[in-house]
């Protein structure tokens, strides 16, 4: 039996380059500028239960698989650094994994990334409402089409690098489809509920901020209790 832990992504400033001040100001003309500094901070503490997580756990030998990683080696090292450093906590997170002994494997498709980069910051500066509107159901359309093939080169990579008895790591993002994409013999372990996550992305777009998902933003943010087993926990 193989084992892979799931981590959810949530993506921070830092994560998006040069993408974030486009998605900063598309998402307060979206959902106003006080729910989007509430969901800021959800997220930051989000990703500090999970940097905590991590912290006592024993990962020597472990196969870091990472949500837009089309590098391993001195390459990927050099981009996980750069991130780090300019305050990504999801990085940060896998910069420590890596001093513990984890292994970056080559993740991602560069060609894939790329087209989905460009429909992205292409949907991002449309700013007549029918404009808008035709990007958004191109990009839709387009966007499922590229998360289909991206899931599908991301299940490959794990499949081909996870070994009988080993465990992976794997920080992707809640929508991607990658379950059905994995062998039988790879057993998935969410370190958060994704179908939650997926539920919290909605409401906050649908601009619901009321009961449903402030009781959402504290389920994503409680610490994580999840088991590995006594070779990875301290």
């Amino acid at each position: 039996m193989r084992k892979l832990i799931y981590v959810p992504i949530i993506h921070t400033d830092p994560d998006m380059g040069s993408l974030a001040p486009e998605m900063e100001k598309w998402a307060n003309e979206v959902v106003g500028g006080e729910n989007w500094r509430n969901h800021q901070k959800a997220v930051n503490l989000y990703w500090r239960q999970l940097a905590g997580y991590w912290e006592s756990k024993k990962v020597a030998g472990v196969k870091i698989f990472q949500d837009g990683m089309a590098a391993n080696g001195a390459v990927g090292k050099r981009i996980i650094e750069e991130l780090a450093q300019k305050g990504s906590i999801n990085y940060q997170i896998i910069e420590q994994l890596l001093q513990k002994g984890a292994i970056l494997i080559k993740t991602e498709d560069p060609i894939l990334l790329k087209e989905e980069y460009f429909l992205t910051k292409e949907l991002l500066k449309k700013k007549s409402f029918l404009g808008g509107l035709i990007a958004t159901l191109w990009y839709k359309w387009k966007k499922d089409k590229l998360l289909t093939q991206r899931d599908v080169y991301i299940a490959k990579a794990i499949n081909e690098n996870l070994q009988e008895g080993e465990m992976g790591i794997c920080f992707l993002g809640a929508y991607h489809q990658l379950l059905p994409q994995l062998p039988p013999d790879i057993l998935v372990v969410p370190l958060k509920n994704l179908d939650k996550i997926k539920e919290y992305y909605r409401k906050f777009i649908s601009q619901k901020w009321e009961g449903r998902v402030n009781k959402l933003s504290r389920c994503l943010t409680a610490p994580v209790k999840v088991r590995l087993g006594k070779n990875y926990d301290d």
